[in-house]
């Protein structure tokens, strides 16, 4: 049996960054709000028909936000969505003044 040499990279730690998208830390912002959205609906045990009402979002809005399709969802609605579920967003600005364009967001939840 041959073994077959598989090439790696190693990651920046943003798959969005690693695949080329454009804007990869609003990208990785916007999933990492996703999946707290989730974790708190899934932890209430609302259905998602529930969820939505409690929202006020469409079926097809719902899917979308639970099935990380984000394109049509800002930062701020995210964030407006968690604020929804009742949930406190505090926002800390860490570093110096100066313009970083390597600065991480960085999204932390108590549970």
């Amino acid at each position: 049996m041959t073994e077959e040499k598989i090439e790696g990279e190693k990651s920046s730690g943003n798959v969005f960054d690693d695949l080329g998208f454009l804007n990869p830390e609003e990208y990785r912002t916007k999933a990492r709000l996703s999946l707290i959205i989730n974790s708190i609906i899934t932890q209430s045990g609302l259905t998602w028909d529930e969820a939505a009402k409690l929202l006020e979002l469409s079926k097809p809005e719902i899917t979308a936000l639970l099935n990380g399709r984000l394109d049509d969802f800002s930062i701020e609605s995210l964030f407006l969505l968690i604020r929804k579920l009742d949930c406190e967003v505090e926002i800390v600005v860490k570093g110096s003044p100066a313009y970083n364009p390597a600065a991480e967001i960085s999204i932390s939840i108590p549970f």
